[in-house]
């Protein structure tokens, strides 16, 4: 009896703490459990029993221009740090994507359709995998798991794989990676990678569907990339032997870019088919690159692409500098610019928003397609104009913090990750880039806004697709983040953000995670700006219910219609023609959904206008008041 009322009354205690702490916002079964497992803490801090797993990835992979053969070798070693005993162990088989049979939800061109990885040898604690012993391995679409019942891994303990594999460079439609040219390539998503094991869901057993994004354990890898003598190639992490795979004069340039505050054309147009660059003792050059405690590595290659790069003080309290490269071809006429933007980028993030110092010690920007972040590399197409420009690599860049730094899981919370990406960059944009980024997020919210289609943030995005799961992840917390900002004033959101990545960098946040931070740093129950933004359907619609104007005093009641707290913004037209704009951060609503501005004019009004194209408002009928005709 003892023993049950105390398990009784812990979990009361439990029970109070939680119902405290969650602010009136819903949590599901299976998040709570992480906090009753003090895995995570409701103050926001990572819990006193939190644990990750990790890996060391040791790679050598060849590829052949020609044939577009990635032929790979890796040994891993596998850290249990989990409190369980694994029974299983699932792998990410991401190139699988490209079989006929797998699941996706993005769409590819029957070129891009391959037969996928060919594994030729699997080795688990140096005992052969028989790969088709289906009561022990299961593989389908890009999940591979393989049943190790009989020899288990305990808690805090390691497992060893060696694995060879092989596989095509897909042609066609493939998302984020893929042949630019018959000699420039990107790679990505290209080796056998363990799977996440965490303390939510256990294994992350969802496949990888085209339009989903990172989820992995951070982890430390040592990577070989051969190619021909007169290929380049630009990857993940720091290049570790430059004298073995550059020519004296290049290797030179190369070297001076990691301390000059200029931008040094490595390769220029005039010499990138001079065979002068990379060295050719050998028909191969093998390309050493090590990076640690990341989620993933990426690598690029090509034989004609031209090569910037610069370097930046990013912490000027240690003099630690962030090499950048921009590598692209000819006829990008923007790219010639990339290297001095991303400089510029870069130095913004780590000084203003966020503020805090670039984390890792190189970027490279590649001339691919469309626009797609990896750690220390990205895959960026061409722009017509400068702004376009400005935007993707701004925007990219932010990634870095955003889901890699801060281990994101973009599988279910895009929004994490994406939004912040789009947030972060909004005022550099708009200077560097000399257009209004927060306009085109309005319009875009607008649109979408409260429609049947439209999903909450907090649905798993994975259980989301195309047009609806770009709203739930990119625009509307775009501009979620940014009113934010503003209500609780520029110098007390930098707290939270500033506390929020110290706490998760190099772990896994949930979204309860980042609202208990700002509701503990701030001092304030935000569940008033948290549930109607990143939890419920609805709809930002402010309206001027009446005003009133009576011995040089004006009186606005205005109504929160829509359940989204926004920004009020009023312009007040006198008859003199004079306009007077009366302005209050979306902290207004916290407490009500129908306030009273009062402001003293000299002047007889004439008309009232209420908000502007930069706060959505999905009803703008009921914006206007008329003092001539007093009515709306």
């Amino acid at each position: 009896m003892k023993i049950v009322f105390l398990r009784f009354y812990f979990f009361l205690i439990v029970f109070q703490i939680t119902i405290c702490s969650q602010n009136n916002l819903y949590i599901p079964r299976d998040i709570l459990s992480a906090y009753e497992k003090e895995t995570r803490s409701f103050d926001g801090t990572p819990g006193k029993n939190y644990w990750q797993n990790s890996a060391d990835y040791k790679i050598k992979v060849n590829v052949d221009p020609l044939s577009r053969l990635v032929k790979g070798s890796e040994k891993i070693v596998y850290y249990n740090n989990s409190p369980d005993t694994l029974k299983e162990i699932v792998f990410n088989i991401i190139q699988d994507l490209n079989k006929y049979e797998s699941e996706r939800n993005f769409p590819i061109s029957r070129e891009t359709l391959s037969e996928g990885v060919e594994i030729e040898k699997f080795l688990l604690n140096d005992f052969l995998v028989v790969l088709e012993d289906k009561e022990k391995v299961r593989r389908r679409s890009t999940l591979l798991t393989i049943n190790i019942e009989e020899n288990p891994l305990p808690p805090k303990s390691t497992m060893n794989f060696e694995i060879d594999w092989n596989f095509i460079i897909p042609k066609g439609s493939n998302p984020r990676m893929g042949i630019y040219d018959s000699t420039s390539f990107f790679i990505a998503y290209w080796f056998p990678q363990v799977a996440v094991y965490d303390d939510i869901d256990g294994w992350d057993v969802l496949h990888h569907t085209g339009e989903q994004e990172f989820y992995n354990d951070f982890s430390n890898y040592e990577v070989e990339i051969t190619v021909p003598n007169t290929f380049g190639v630009w990857a993940t992490g720091i290049l570790q032997n430059p004298e073995e795979v550059l020519t004296t004069e290049y290797l030179i340039k190369y070297k001076s870019t990691w301390t000059s505050d200029e931008v040094i054309n490595i390769v220029t147009k005039e010499e990138v088919s001079s065979g002068k660059i990379y060295k050719s003792d050998s028909k191969f050059n093998t390309w050493k690159y090590k990076a640690e405690y990341i989620p993933d590595f990426t690598f690029s290659m090509s034989d004609h692409y031209l090569w910037d790069a610069v370097s930046l003080v990013v912490d000027e309290t240690t003099d630690r500098r962030v090499y950048i490269a921009a590598v692209y071809k000819e006829e990008s006429k923007d790219f010639y610019e990339v290297a001095e933007i991303a400089r510029k980028t870069i130095n913004y993030f780590s000084n203003e928003l966020p503020g805090v110092p670039f984390p890792y010690p190189c970027l490279t920007i590649f001339n691919g397609s469309g626009g797609m972040e990896f750690p220390m590399i990205i895959n960026n197409g061409s722009a017509e104009r400068r702004s376009g420009t400005v935007g993707v690599t701004s925007h990219e860049i932010a990634h870095q913090y955003f889901p890699f730094y801060i281990g994101i899981n973009e599988e279910k919370y895009g929004w994490m990750d994406e939004g912040m990406a789009t947030f972060l960059p909004f005022d550099f944009q708009q200077k560097e880039g000399e257009y209004n980024p927060r306009l085109r997020n309005v319009s875009s919210y607008e649109l979408k806004a409260g429609t049947e289609m439209e999903l909450p943030m907090m649905i798993p995005n994975y259980q989301m697709k195309g047009p609806v799961q770009r709203t739930a992840i990119y625009v509307r917390p775009g501009l979620a983040y940014d009113f934010l900002r503003y209500a609780l004033g520029k110098e007390l959101f930098g707290e939270c953000m500033h506390e929020y990545i110290e706490r998760w960098n190099g772990k896994h946040p949930v979204p309860y995670d980042f609202f208990f931070t700002f509701n503990e740093v701030s001092g304030k129950d935000l569940s008033w700006y948290w549930k109607p933004w990143f939890f419920e359907r609805g709809y930002p619609d402010l309206s001027i219910k009446e005003a009133d104007y009576n011995n040089g005093m004006i009186e606005v009641v205005i109504e929160k219609v829509g359940i989204i707290p926004t920004p009020v913004k009023l312009t007040i037209t006198c008859e003199d023609s004079s306009t007077i704009e009366i302005y209050e951060t979306a902290m207004i609503w916290e407490n009500q959904d129908t306030i009273v501005i009062k402001e003293e004019i000299n002047v007889d009004p004439v008309s009232i206008l209420l908000g502007s194209d930069m706060i959505p408002d999905s009803e703008r009928a009921n914006n206007n008041f008329n003092f001539l005709t007093s009515t709306h």
